[in-house]
Parts: structure tokens; C-alpha cells; sequence
């Protein structure tokens, strides 16, 4: 018979009752006395053309075409089918302070061990503009000290739960593609190191639609977020940043 329920604009599935009049309709000329046979639609197919690539055809668009008398009163207004447009966000990511972070140094002549830490952040698909604080130089104990913060722009689409990001696939692509990829934040806790590369200490990912109702909006005075407690949910491990996380539309 069909299915049952179907998903609105907002994602929210909710019960029909369309598949058992579209099923009457298909056997409309077997009920006895008043069924007849219907006329089928007539689908009308139509190219869809850029204007910035004249005479390429980018696709077709499938419709039936409905005529109303000019005595009856007009049809509704159009409903606009255009695809939804990600929202603009910002991310904000105070990094407070580390504690018991791992001490991957030795001293040379003490022997003592030690880390010169620092936190790096980036979201999922933007790799490429990851963020560090400052370092924090020769932490006996691995507590590190920053009140630091980072800021993400990013798109957001929030009926999928995404972030969409427009890049090139390779240095000769001629146009941007769109990726829609899930909201996760990465934080990294790293030891520095002047003639090696740097040690990875340990880190996790958040994902961002979790603490989205949260978001507060852009008109409260910019001190405010400083007297907010921590959003940093108290199972993560101890050696991670504590940190505070805003966000503004």
C-alpha cells in the first residue's frame, strides 16, 4: 500500500493517509456505478540551464502543468522548493587551564621530567585553519595555564545537523564543491618540542549540535561569557583542557 508517514521540511515524520487515496485512485474505475477511467497526467520535462554556462544542460526537472479556469479564483501562492541555506555561526572555545597533563621531557642534567604544553583545536573538514594557544613552558606537575581562545566560523545547516563546506577538490578544479560534513569539534593536548617534531599527549572530539541550544545570542555583553560554567562534561580524563564553549549567530 505504500508507506505510512512522511518527512516533512523539518525533518519530522508524521502520519498520511496519501498511499490509500493514491491506491484508490489507480482502481477508481473498478467501484461500481460511478467509477470511469482517468485520464493519466501528463508529465512535462524541462532542462535546467545555468545562465553561467549557456547551452549546457545541467539536469532536468520532471512536473505536471495545472490549468484553472479564468472564472475561479487564483491558485495559492508558489511554495519555494530552493534548497536550504546553512546559517553562519560562530564558534568560540575558551581553554582555561590543563591539568596532569602526561611529562614527556627529561632534564639533560637533573633528570627531571617535564612538558611544554599547549592545546590545538580545529573543526572536522577544517583541518587546514586549526588553531594553537600559546605554550606553556616546563610544567613540572602538567598543569598548564592559558585562558585562551579560539574562534570557528563555520556554516551551519541545522535540519541536517551538518557543516557545509564549499573547497576546491584539487588546484585544477574549476568550480567549488559542497560537502556536508557532521559538527565535531577536536581538541589536542601537545607537548612542543624546538629541534623535533611535536609529541601528541592526548585529546577528544565533541560534536557541536550536542551544546547547540546553548548558543547564546549576540547582543549579551561580551564579559559575560567568563562568569559561565563550564560546559566540559566531568567523565572526559583529567589531562584534558578544561575550557568553555560559546557560540554566536
Amino acid at each position: 500500500m505504500g508507506p505510512t508517514d512522511v518527512e516533512d521540511e523539518n525533518g519530522q515524520k508524521k502520519q498520511t493517509d496519501e498511499h490509500l487515496a493514491l491506491t484508490v485512485l489507480h482502481h477508481w474505475e473498478e467501484i461500481p456505478r460511478v467509477g470511469c477511467k482517468l485520464v493519466p497526467e501528463h508529465v512535462e520535462t524541462r532542462p535546467l540551464l545555468n545562465p553561467d554556462k549557456p547551452g549546457i544542460e545541467q539536469g532536468r526537472l520532471e512536473m505536471w502543468v495545472d490549468m484553472f479556469p479564468m472564472d475561479m479564483p487564483a491558485p495559492g501562492p508558489a511554495i519555494d522548493i530552493s534548497p536550504r541555506k546553512p546559517k553562519k555561526y560562530e564558534l568560540r572555545v575558551i581553554v582555561w587551564n590543563t591539568d596532569e597533563v602526561v611529562l614527556e621531557d627529561d632534564d639533560y642534567f637533573t633528570g627531571e621530567k617535564s612538558s611544554d604544553i599547549f592545546v590545538r583545536g580545529w573543526l572536522k573538514g577544517q583541518q587546514e585553519d586549526k588553531q594553537d594557544t600559546d605554550v606553556h613552558y616546563h610544567s613540572l606537575t602538567g598543569e598548564g595555564n592559558f585562558n585562551w581562545r579560539f574562534i570557528f566560523p563555520f556554516d551551519y545547516l541545522a535540519a541536517e545537523e551538518k557543516i557545509v563546506i564549499s573547497k576546491k577538490e584539487s588546484m585544477f578544479s574549476w568550480d567549488e564543491t559542497e560537502y556536508k560534513i557532521p559538527a565535531r569539534l577536536t581538541l589536542q593536548v601537545w607537548d612542543a618540542d624546538h629541534f623535533s617534531a611535536d609529541d601528541f599527549l592526548g585529546g577528544f572530539i565533541s560534536f557541536i549540535c550536542s551544546f547547540l541550544p546553548s548558543f547564546l545570542p549576540s547582543f549579551l555583553p561580551s564579559f559575560l561569557p567568563s562568569f559561565l560554567p563550564s560546559f566540559l562534561p566531568s567523565f572526559l580524563p583529567s589531562f584534558l583542557p578544561s575550557f568553555q564553549i560559546l557560540a554566536f549567530s
